[in-house]
């Protein structure tokens, strides 16, 4: 076998030969029987991941504890590349998809629901789900079977700056009970563009495709997206309106920059806070590391905003077998393996994301820095309803999504009043279940 330079990772950092073998889509055990000339009669396995060195990494780690523990088999960690639809829906037509796959709760439910992924019960150990909360098991569940078990999670909580805050007088909230409502945050964001200058706050989307992470806000006023039932369109509802009419007071008030709205792409909540333009950001994890290093000491955290009721951002990833696997039981036991509390702790320690078992918490995980804000964040995910995880984890989000970021920006920009959007939302929605 040809040997090659070990790359470098972003930033300089030397990639372990395992490293590199996971980010060109080798199993170690499945390198080196490839070397061997070993038997044709190999069990192999592919995963496909987001393109995250460290994650890449991990899941190669464990999937060659998993390869050592089954003789006979190799795995191979490859990368998910392009547009996630296009791309799955593209090998799946010719049964090219790989064996698991890494996918969002936004994106499981179309698969689960057109016979693309494999049912997982039987591989599953049934006391998996005790340490689920309903909501983050019910992004698998459906009533003919497991579809998915979910790995990871992430959320929103609120950042501060904290020579913001102090300019302005005011204590953040250590607590959910005590999270900022939203006519109080508002009067307080109002004060934060006094100091700043320029914005008041921003908001964690990432483009059009991350359009549902505004959706909290209409869960925290009561109304849902797709009703209790998860099925029928109810942005046109009283309580959704009028989460649309806080939405745009937000840029009617030049409360946040019109660069960020739910089809901006980029980080442009993130970038205002690091050049002190806004003083308060609703975000997710991502934003820990770049804050450490652009604002070292300089910014705290919170709860999530709340009104009537708490939500925060469905994030994650669930893992699933595709109907292209060769070995469908084989992958689906790889799975429950990768999701094993002791496997999940490793995964998340080395990737900083947030267990989405109930019994872990940040102690359980041992996380490096800011263990307190990483710990807020997992209690934050105790807010997440049921039903806007059904809405989101159901077979019409990725198509509703879209019509989600389209009327946002018209109502945000002022193009349609809250009512209206409400309104030709809803009824653009109904196109889509209806068909």
């Amino acid at each position: 076998m040809p040997t090659h330079p070990v790359p470098r990772a972003p930033g300089g950092r030397r990639l372990s030969r395992r490293t590199f073998l996971a980010v060109a889509g080798i199993s170690v055990a499945g390198a080196l029987a490839a070397c061997s000339g070993a038997p044709t009669g190999t069990k192999h396995l592919r995963l496909s991941s987001w393109n995250i060195p460290l994650d890449l990494e991990s899941y190669q780690v464990i999937a060659d504890e998993f390869v050592a523990a089954h003789p006979g088999t190799s795995v191979a960690v490859e990368v998910t590349t392009g547009q996630f639809h296009q791309w799955f829906i593209t090998r799946l037509a010719a049964d090219l998809a790989p064996d698991i796959i890494r996918i969002t709760p936004q994106q499981i439910g179309r698969y689960a629901a057109n016979g693309s992924l494999v049912d997982l019960t039987g591989a599953v150990p049934a006391e998996y789900q005790d340490d689920y909360s309903e909501p983050f098991w019910a992004i698998g569940a459906r009533e003919d079977g497991l579809y998915g078990v979910f790995q990871h999670t992430d959320n929103f909580i609120t950042y501060y700056d904290r020579r913001v805050v102090q300019q302005i007088g005011v204590t953040p909230p250590s607590s959910l009970a005590d999270a900022w409502h939203w006519d109080e945050f508002l009067e307080i964001a109002r004060e934060a563009r006094k100091v700043t200058g320029g914005y008041g706050f921003g908001y964690g989307w990432g483009g059009a495709e991350t359009a549902y992470r505004w959706l909290p806000i209409v869960y925290q006023n009561g109304g849902t997206f797709l009703g209790e039932d998860g099925e029928t369109p109810s942005m046109d509802s009283a309580e959704a309106v009028g989460a649309l009419d806080f939405g745009r007071r937000w840029y009617s008030e030049g409360l946040v920059s019109p660069a960020n709205m739910s089809k901006s792409g980029g980080t442009p909540g993130r970038d205002l806070f690091l050049t002190g333009q806004i003083g308060l950001l609703l975000d997710n994890p991502e934003s820990i590391a770049p804050l450490d290093e652009g604002l070292p000491d300089e910014w705290g955290t919170a709860p999530m905003i709340r009104n009537t009721g708490e939500a925060s951002d469905l994030g994650g990833n669930a893992l699933a077998v595709t109907k292209s696997s060769k070995h469908p039981e084989l992958a689906a036991e790889l799975v429950a393996y990768i999701t094993s509390r002791a496997n999940v702790v490793e995964f998340c320690k080395r990737g900083n994301w947030l267990p989405a078992r109930s019994s872990l918490d940040a102690a359980d995980i041992g996380y490096e820095r800011h263990a307190g804000t990483m710990q807020q964040f997992i209690d934050q995910a105790t807010t997440i309803p049921l039903s806007m995880v059904r809405a989101e984890s159901g077979q019409y989000f990725s198509s509703l999504n879209s019509v989600l970021a389209d009327y946002l920006d018209l109502c945000f920009l002022g193009e349609l009043s809250p009512a209206e959007c409400g309104t030709q939302m809803t009824e653009a929605m109904r196109s889509v279940t209806t068909r």
